[in-house]
């Protein structure tokens, strides 16, 4: 076996000779000249230094290049995400721009509403339109957390202040007036119609996008919905008669029950009568239309006055009539002179306030004629407009 192989060793012995065989390198100077004797074993050993040396640079290659992809692969990581922030940025200061630019604008509407509101400038339908609506809500807590909206704040504050004190007048006034038609027997509800209370709005149905806000500002609604009823019952108040149509007189005969001075039979009487002299002015108790101004049946010369809302008062006995059918009148105008023509007994004006075509106590009103002109003769217009 040992023979073996010691054979197999000197055929590769034999073959690494053939293949990498014995090298002599002559070194010659001009003085001396030397020889040099590479054998098998030493080319054998050089080959595989250098193929370590090479394995060695080879690997560091690899990995040179393996960091260099990774560095690379991390600057493009980073280049994404510096872009994605860039855009973060954008949109973020398009927010601002939005946010900033929508509440402007919803300012700017606020002011332009309450300017006509508190100063009568518009009415009606020319105020609905300038109702103020509700705004999108663009990045707000963008724009909050960068302090954009700083500015505007103090601003916002007033216009809701001044929303908050005209919207206790109109209610202060809707109040007084619902009580003091109240105490005159009357129901409100006759001076302001929930329904016309409404805001006048229409058009095509148009489904609203996500994320906008349809609609009034609800705090500028209420203010506008309370400030158009305020409108409709002052108007309508007018109608109220307040006025006392004598300046000198005396009550002679209450409404009501009473023994007819003609007959004396039990009658119902269906006014005031209120005597003086001959020829005194008779006076309009509020503003209306003559729908009546002839001599009729027992009320001899006669004029009613139509004031509105079913509310008519009746001037009875005069003895000349100063006012034609049709005509506009107003609180305190002179409708004619006191007289005695008719059923009468001596002069005097018989007075009565219908509604409905139903006489009802003129007394009521007469008493309640300071608060009823008081009323008539302060709008809440200036009100409103001392609030700025």
């Amino acid at each position: 076996m040992q023979n073996r192989i010691r054979h197999a060793a000197t055929r590769g012995s034999i073959l690494l000779s053939s293949i990498v065989p014995e090298r002599r390198i002559e070194i010659v100077s001009p003085n001396t000249a030397r020889s040099i004797r590479i054998g098998t074993r030493e080319q054998l050993m050089g080959l595989a230094t250098a193929a370590m040396i090479a394995g060695w640079l080879t690997v560091g290659t690899v990995n040179m290049v393996s960091a260099d992809a990774m560095a690379e692969q991390k600057a493009e990581a980073e280049l994404v995400r510096m872009t994605a922030q860039v855009q973060a940025l954008k949109a973020d200061t398009a927010a601002l721009k939005g946010t900033v630019a929508t509440t402007a604008e919803r300012i700017e509407a606020r002011q332009k509403f309450l300017d006509a509101l508190l100063t009568g400038k518009a009415t009606g339908g020319d105020l609905a339109v300038l109702l103020p609506r509700n705004s999108r809500k663009v990045s707000a807590e963008v724009a909050a957390e960068a302090g954009v909206l700083a500015p505007f704040a103090a601003l916002e504050q007033k216009q809701l202040a001044i929303v908050n004190k005209a919207a206790a007048t109109a209610e202060t006034r809707l109040r007084d007036a619902e009580a003091l038609i109240g105490r005159l027997g009357l129901n409100p509800s006759r001076f302001v119609s929930q329904s016309q209370s409404r805001i006048a709005v229409g058009g095509p149905y148009i489904p609203a996008v996500a994320g906008d806000a349809p609609g009034a500002d609800p705090r500028f609604a209420e203010l506008f919905i309370n400030w158009q009823r305020v409108g409709q019952i002052e108007e309508a108040m007018a109608a109220i008669p307040g006025f006392v149509p004598v300046r000198n007189f005396t009550f002679t005969s209450g409404y009501g029950f009473r023994y007819d001075p003609f007959s004396g039979r039990g009658a119902q009487h269906a006014g005031l009568d209120m005597a003086g002299a001959h020829g005194e002015p008779i006076l309009a108790s509020a503003s209306g239309r003559v729908i009546r101004a002839e001599r009729y049946a027992g009320y001899g010369n006669c004029v009613d006055v139509d004031h509105g809302k079913g509310i008519v008062t009746r001037y009875a006995h005069m003895s000349s009539i100063a006012v034609n059918l049709g005509d506009r009148v107003t609180v305190g105008q002179k409708l004619g002179g006191m007289g005695s023509t008719g059923r009468s007994t001596g002069t005097h004006l018989h007075f009565e306030v219908r509604i409905d075509g139903k006489a009802v106590n003129p007394r009521t009103f007469l008493e309640a004629s300071s608060y009823i002109l008081a009323f008539q003769q302060s709008p809440v217009g200036p009100q409103l407009a001392s609030i700025q």
